[in-house]
């Protein structure tokens, strides 16, 4: 195998594991985001997690 091939596998394979780990951790955050707007504002939450805003409402509208 050559070594943009090999280089290709490698990138590639790193990428479904981080969209995986941000996947869980997206459940995860939607998740714990109605308990964590009664104790926090969505700045806070916003500065914690880097979720825009909107995610924010989206997630907390349940």
């Amino acid at each position: 195998m050559d070594e943009i091939t090999q280089r290709m596998r490698a990138i590639g394979a790193r990428r479904k594991r981080l969209r995986d780990e941000l996947a869980t951790a997206d459940r995860e955050l939607r998740e714990l985001m109605p308990s964590a707007k009664a104790h926090m504002t969505q700045e806070e939450i916003r500065a914690y997690t880097g979720l825009s805003i909107q995610t924010i409402r989206t997630y907390t509208a349940r």
